[in-house]
């Protein structure tokens, strides 16, 4: 008796985990297809001031154009940096469902975040430090 209400007990913690993944994993989802679409705001509005301006060095509208390039860029990296923190905290749910489960089930349930991060830590290091660069990896 006291094992069945031990493994229902596990089975309530590993149903409202789960609701937290599966929220997290939507909001991921959401920011990647965002972010491409609000990048492009910078890139047109960098478009017209130099349309409207000219391109000469000696005009501050290319100044005005790199500028919101720039800032249309860093935006994205804090971006990406947000996934990589809803990411690290994936994994750490996905351990904590993964000894439940064990626990109650005798086998784990969940491993994307993991093996993606295992898998981006084995790239080349010119990609992973270009990652670092971009916001697309993280340090931990």
């Amino acid at each position: 008796m006291a094992h069945q209400d031990s493994q229902d007990h596990d089975a309530e913690i590993i149903a409202l985990l789960m609701r937290e993944y599966e929220s997290l994993r939507a909001e991921i989802t959401q920011r990647v297809a965002s972010r491409m679409q609000i990048l492009g705001f910078p890139g047109v509005i960098a478009a017209l001031v130099v349309g409207t301006g000219g391109v000469s060095l000696h005009r501050p509208s290319v100044y005005v154009a790199v500028a919101t390039l720039l800032l249309g860029v860093l935006w994205l990296r804090d971006c990406n940096q947000g996934i990589q923190r809803i990411g690290k905290h994936l994994r750490d749910v996905e351990e904590e469902v993964n000894r439940l489960a064990t626990r109650a089930y005798g086998n784990s349930a969940l491993s994307w975040e993991t093996k993606r991060h295992v898998g981006r830590q084995h790239e080349r290091p010119v990609w992973r430090f270009l990652g670092r660069l971009g916001g697309w990896t993280g340090h931990h």
